[in-house]
């Protein structure tokens, strides 16, 4: 039996795959309505969750996160299904997706469900410079800055590079896990403090 994910990580599976809402929810086969209701955690129904998850699934993505009876998934995301590091023989690399770079800001800022432009205004860089990097722009000290920005908002990139083909695997977003001041548990990404 398949566990719901939450709605920050079908947001961030559809940022990974470069998908708008209307074109996912007419591959998934469900209506753009019900596509949202997932995405924003309102009104959504278990069925189309599911759905989603097999629809994503089935398009390389794999779901990140940490459930508990009872508890909201925590470290909650999705990457792109892929071979676990560098030590993976080239002709079994060559059977995942890799991508060009190795940060997905589209995904981050689908995790975080903000617009570009408070991303803009909370970053300190300006909009244009926001929508180049999310294309895959590579501008050395405005990626470090919009990274740590990312991180500071408890946002974790995963992934990993092989230096000889220059491709990326694994990439995607997680809420990251922070341990309480007092040390007594995790501190998911909304500030609730989850039982160690």
């Amino acid at each position: 039996m398949k566990t719901p994910t939450s709605a920050d990580a079908l947001r961030v599976a559809r940022a990974l795959l470069g998908l708008s809402q209307r074109d996912a929810a007419k591959a998934a086969e469900i209506a753009q309505k019900a596509l949202s209701a997932a995405e924003s955690g309102k009104n959504s129904l278990l069925e189309t969750n599911l759905q989603l998850i097999s629809f994503y699934e089935s398009r390389g993505i794999e779901f990140l996160g940490e459930a508990r009876i009872g508890k909201e998934i925590v470290r909650a995301g999705a990457r792109f299904r892929g071979p676990t590091g560098p030590h993976t023989v080239t002709s079994e690399a060559a059977e995942f997706h890799s991508e060009p770079y190795g940060i997905s800001f589209l995904a981050a800022r689908s995790l975080l469900n903000k617009e570009q432009a408070y991303i803009a205004e909370r970053s300190g860089l300006p909009l244009k410079t926001i929508r180049a990097l999310e294309h895959g722009a590579t501008r050395s000290e405005a990626t470090a800055q919009l990274r740590k920005f990312y991180e500071g908002a408890g946002v974790e990139f995963t992934g990993w590079g092989d230096v000889a083909t220059g491709r990326y695997y694994r990439v995607g977003v997680r809420w990251a896990a922070q341990m309480s001041q007092d040390g007594s548990g995790e501190v998911a990404a909304n500030g609730d403090v989850v039982d160690g």
